[in-house]
């Protein structure tokens, strides 16, 4: 909810949706402040994990009105993303709204406004703004590290991913890497060459998406599209073809799926025997699966280095480690001296006060919000970030795109007791569905499509955005890319 005349905005975290956010609220003469703990812009981009970078192609991760260099790899590197960064706020001349190296350490309301406690170097002051955005992300700072039995007897290394800057610390090593999501990968492909010995420990398998269906199409094509995403369980407010694709039509998704499945299991080679006569196939259906906090694009090779026994693959859960060991619950003893944990980050704000936590009803799947943005009982605080798809930094620059419409008057917001309705039956929707997890409220993935199409319709945009004597076809059939909302954003 937003209230009274918004003149000054304090922007929490200056990584792509906080650059978004100050980039069209400035343009709507709004006075914004962005604060960040590092002393450099960039967000997750600006201190990563050796080698990273980013997961999908180019054209699918980069601002709308602002495309990537076309020197710029396919698949641009952690590096060369905050570089772009860097160049879209110079572009948009937003530097001056920085202040690095700045922790707010907490926020209190303050009128109809806020207060926030700013901490850096030199000590903590407190300053006032009109609207306060979070733009933060999904995932705190803290990382994800399960407590295992006798971690402290255990005279090896533990790390998170995280930590491992310069793959040569693994070195001569016997690594164990803990999980099955992208950084857990890359290190352990990483690792291959450098430590002496590499396994790969995790419980849960999970569909992967090859960067090429078939070797030939890239994976845009068969899984981001508007006809796939009629193929998913239907969205909060599916339209009457969806919603008897589902119920009279259910054979066709659920054939679609089964196909899918044939093809990546066939692709992947997800049969790969491993440890205990165990594979990698995964236990959930693709559509579900899709939807865990998991998401599985692996770089390339990745199935060859556990076919070749270069990485070690293990499908078990960790029962606790001993001196020189990690024991698994299969059974299975693991010699190593150093384990690395690619379990992502825990959820949370640390600077929100309870109260304010109670306030937006937070529970154990995160903040449900209207639009993924706002909540009616919490005035003049906004999140921008806190929406997981395929297409996030498209989705974040439509996030600010329609808060700055907002905060001009041009959107008028439901009442309070709609807004809260409408919370309501997002949170119902995904709760019937989705896997459990802490970040379950702001999930989107493959439903972007619809969710980017209430953004557009909000603000009184076309959500078609496909052009030409073929655009109809091509809104079934063709992939979403940012510059299809270079206009809008």
């Amino acid at each position: 909810m937003i209230q009274g005349k918004i003149k000054i905005a304090a922007i929490i975290g200056a990584g792509v949706s906080g650059l978004a956010t100050a980039k069209n609220l400035s343009k709507k003469g709004v006075s914004c402040t962005i604060y960040d703990r590092s002393s450099q812009l960039g967000g997750v981009w600006a201190d990563g994990y050796h080698g990273f970078g980013v997961q999908i192609p180019k054209d699918l991760y980069e601002f709308p009105d602002f495309p990537l260099p076309e020197a710029v790899p396919q698949y641009t590197p952690g590096p060369d993303f905050q570089k772009y960064m860097e160049d879209y706020c110079d572009h948009f001349g937003i530097r001056d709204c920085l202040q690095l190296g700045m922790r707010v350490t907490a926020l209190q309301r303050s009128g109809d406004g806020w207060a926030l406690e700013v901490e850096n170097e030199n000590g903590t002051n407190s300053v006032q703004a009109d609207l306060v955005v979070i733009a933060t992300g999904l995932y705190s700072e803290t990382p994800l590290m399960p407590e295992i039995q006798g971690r402290d007897q255990f005279q090896g290394e533990v790390l998170h991913n995280s930590q491992v800057k310069d793959i040569e610390i693994l070195r001569g090593r016997r690594v164990a890497v803990v999980g099955y999501g992208k950084s857990a990968g890359d290190i352990a492909g990483a690792a291959i060459g450098v430590a002496d010995k590499v396994h790969l420990v995790f419980r849960t398998a999970h569909w992967p998406v090859p960067r090429k269906l078939l070797g030939l199409l890239p994976f845009k094509w068969g899984m981001l599209t508007r006809l796939v995403a009629a193929m998913i369980p239907p969205y909060a407010r599916p339209t009457p073809i969806v919603r008897g694709l589902h119920t009279v039509g259910y054979p066709l998704p659920w054939l679609f799926w089964r196909v899918v499945e044939l093809l990546l299991g066939t692709q992947q080679k997800l049969g790969t025997k491993i440890a205990n006569g165990n594979n990698l196939v995964p236990v959930h259906p693709i559509e579900y699966d899709a939807y865990s906090e998991v998401t599985m694009v692996p770089r390339p090779g990745f199935i060859e280095n556990i076919r070749s026994g270069e990485i070690s693959a293990h499908r078990s859960g960790l029962q606790r480690f001993t001196e020189k060991e990690l024991i698994l619950e299969d059974g299975d003893t693991l010699a190593v001296d150093c384990v690395v944990f690619g379990t992502g980050w825990k959820t949370g704000f640390g600077f929100l006060p309870e109260e304010l936590r109670d306030a937006l009803g937070e529970e154990p799947d995160g903040i449900y919000l209207y639009r993924h943005i706002l909540h009616p009982g919490v005035p003049n605080l906004a999140f921008v970030g806190r929406a997981s798809s395929f297409m996030s930094v498209t989705t974040f620059a439509l996030q600010a795109r329609w808060l700055s419409e907002v905060v001009v008057g041009n959107i008028a917001l439901p009442n309070e007791e709609d807004m809260r309705a409408s919370i309501d039956a997002l949170r119902r929707w995904k709760r019937s569905w989705m896997p459990v997890g802490p970040a379950r409220s702001a999930t989107l993935l493959l439903h972007m499509a619809h969710y980017h199409d209430e953004l557009l319709l909000d603000m009184g945009s076309d959500p078609l955005r496909k052009a030409g004597f073929l655009a109809p076809l091509k809104e079934l059939l063709v992939p979403y890319q940012a510059s299809d909302f270079r206009d809008v954003v």
